[in-house]
């Protein structure tokens, strides 16, 4: 239910919904080209993602996607929640601030004290 009243949240607050939807087109397109010869039609996919039943992608593409535009909602989702955690633990003073949020939470995602990501971050 949480998750559902968040992807409203972002549904409703136009900045953020515009956003995500041109992150999801980017993020289809680009991940299509990769994987496929035939480029897929950016108009095509921007068409889709304000009406399923327009535009000119073929099946295949339709799937394609309906499963790329689901990962870019649940990354959404996934980034309010933690907005709002992080949040709540600093006004309840359980971190310090976003940083220390960071290193416990996501310590895959930390900065180090430099401020500086080295090239094999993540890797």
């Amino acid at each position: 239910m949480l998750m559902q009243i968040i992807d409203c949240m972002i549904e409703q607050e136009p900045s953020l919904s515009a956003r995500r939807t041109v992150d999801m087109r980017r993020y289809i397109v680009n991940r299509w080209n990769r994987t496929h010869e035939e480029p897929i039609d950016e108009d095509g996919v921007a068409l889709f993602l304000c009406d399923e039943s327009r535009g000119t992608l073929t099946d295949e593409q339709r799937i394609f996607a309906r499963e790329c535009r689901e990962e870019i909602t649940a990354c959404y989702r996934n980034a309010v929640f933690q907005m709002f955690q992080c949040g709540e633990m600093m006004r309840r003073h359980l971190v310090s601030g976003p940083e220390e949020y960071c290193r416990i939470f996501l310590p895959q995602y930390a900065v180090p004290c430099s401020k500086q990501l080295s090239p094999c971050n993540g890797l």
